[in-house]
C-alpha cells in the first residue's frame, strides 16, 4: 500500500505574479495572472450550520455537492451530519475507528431548492460512515464514496445499484480502495473512474459492471500523486483531470485508447492545496477551490480549458472570508451559479458566474 505524506505550505505569495512557460511532455502552458473575475463579487450564503435549511435540518460538514439533473435549482448535498472527521476517527491513518463511531444517524444526502432553501428530499441515515465525493450522472443515479468504508456506492434514488470495494479493508489492489475521494462517470455511462485517495496515488477506471480497466498514476521519476481529491471528465479533449491537492496542482491523463499519459499539468504561485474542480463546458474553463494556510485565505480560481490555452489562469476571485474551508464545488444544470461546499463552518456558498 502506498504511503501518503501531507506537504506544509509554509509561503504562500499572493502579489507580483508574473506569467510563466511550465513543460511537461512537450505540451505547454502559459500561466499568466488576471485580475478579471467572471464571478459575482459577492457571494451569498445559502445554508449554514448557524441558518439551517428551513430551520428542519442542522448542516453537517459539507463534503460533496451535485447538480440535479432534472432541475437546475435542484442542489444535492452529501454531508456528515453529527460526524466530524478529527484524530480519533483514523487511529492507525488507515482504519475507521468503528468501535468509537457507528453509521451516521442523521440524513446525509439532501436535494435542496437552491433558491428556497426547501427540502424536496433527504435520506441515507444509519448507511454513512464518513461521507466524501458526490457526482450525477447522464441518467441521474447518485455516486457516491465513503473513506471510512473505503467504498464507492452507485444510487438510484436512494436504491442501490452498485457497490464498489470491500466495506472497512483498505488496499491498493483492482478490489480495494483507501480512502476514496471521488468519481466521475462518463456520459454514455460505460465507464467509471475513482480518485483514490488519502493513501494511494491513484486514479482507477472500470467499467460500467464494475470491472476494473486501468489505472492512472504519475509515471517513474515524477511527484506522485498525493491526496488525489477530486475528479473531472473532459470527453470532448480524452482527459481526465485530478485535483492533486497537497501537490497544489492539477494533473490531467489522457484517457484515449487507455493511454494514460500526463498531458497536462497546471501549476500557478497562487496554487494553495487545491480541494476541488468542476468543468463548465459552455465557457470551456475548470474551476478550482484552494484551502486556506497560515498566510494565505481559500481562493477560487478559473482556468482555460480551451486547447490552445489549457491551463492558463483567467481569473482568481474570493470566498465569503478568510474562515472558510471549502470542501468541493459544482455548477448549476443551467449554468449560471456555481456552488461551494465548506466544511468549516458547515456552509454551502453560491456564486453568479457572469457571461
Amino acid at each position: 500500500m502506498n504511503s501518503f505524506i501531507y506537504l506544509l505550505t509554509f509561503f504562500s505569495v499572493i502579489y507580483n505574479i508574473n506569467g510563466r512557460i511550465i513543460s511537461f511532455n512537450n505540451k505547454t502552458i502559459n500561466q499568466n495572472n488576471s485580475s478579471n473575475s467572471i464571478l459575482s463579487k459577492k457571494p451569498l450564503i445559502l445554508f449554514s450550520i448557524e441558518n439551517s435549511i428551513r430551520n428542519e435540518l442542522k448542516l453537517g460538514q459539507v463534503s460533496g455537492l451535485a447538480s440535479s439533473i432534472s432541475n437546475p435549482n435542484h442542489l444535492i448535498i452529501f454531508h456528515r451530519g453529527s460526524r466530524k472527521w478529527n484524530q480519533q476517527s483514523f487511529p492507525d491513518v488507515y482504519n475507521f475507528n468503528r468501535k468509537k463511531f457507528g453509521a451516521i444517524r442523521e440524513n446525509t444526502i439532501l436535494t435542496v431548492n437552491s433558491q428556497t432553501g426547501e427540502i424536496i428530499n433527504q435520506w441515507g441515515n444509519n448507511t454513512f460512515y464518513m461521507p466524501h465525493g458526490l457526482t450525477t450522472d447522464n441518467q441521474g443515479n447518485l455516486w457516491l464514496t465513503d473513506v471510512a468504508m473505503h467504498q464507492v456506492f452507485k444510487y438510484s434514488g436512494n436504491k442501490l445499484l452498485l457497490t464498489l470495494g470491500e466495506i472497512f479493508v483498505p488496499g491498493d489492489d483492482t478490489k480495494h480502495f483507501c480512502k476514496p475521494t471521488d468519481v466521475v462517470v462518463s456520459k454514455d455511462g460505460s465507464n467509471i473512474y475513482v480518485s483514490d485517495g488519502y493513501c494511494n496515488s491513484r486514479i482507477v477506471k472500470f467499467d460500467s459492471n464494475g470491472k476494473f480497466i486501468k489505472q492512472y498514476q504519475m509515471p517513474l521519476g515524477k511527484m506522485p500523486l498525493i491526496v488525489p481529491h477530486s475528479l473531472i471528465l473532459i470527453e470532448s479533449l480524452n482527459l481526465i483531470c485530478v485535483a492533486d491537492r497537497e501537490n497544489q496542482r492539477i494533473v490531467c491523463f489522457n484517457t484515449k485508447n487507455d493511454e494514460g499519459n500526463v498531458k497536462y499539468i497546471i501549476e500557478n504561485t497562487l496554487l494553495n492545496t487545491v480541494y476541488a474542480i468542476t468543468y463548465d463546458s459552455t465557457r470551456n474553463y475548470i474551476y478550482a477551490i484552494s484551502g486556506k494556510t497560515r498566510f494565505s485565505p481559500a481562493i477560487g480560481y478559473t482556468f482555460s480549458a480551451n486547447p490552445k490555452s489549457f491551463g492558463n489562469l483567467i481569473s482568481t476571485w474570493k470566498l465569503l472570508d478568510k474562515y472558510g474551508e471549502p470542501h468541493d464545488l459544482t455548477m448549476s444544470l443551467d449554468g449560471r451559479s456555481l456552488f461551494v461546499g465548506e466544511i468549516r463552518p458547515n456552509r454551502i456558498i453560491s456564486f453568479d458566474i457572469l457571461n
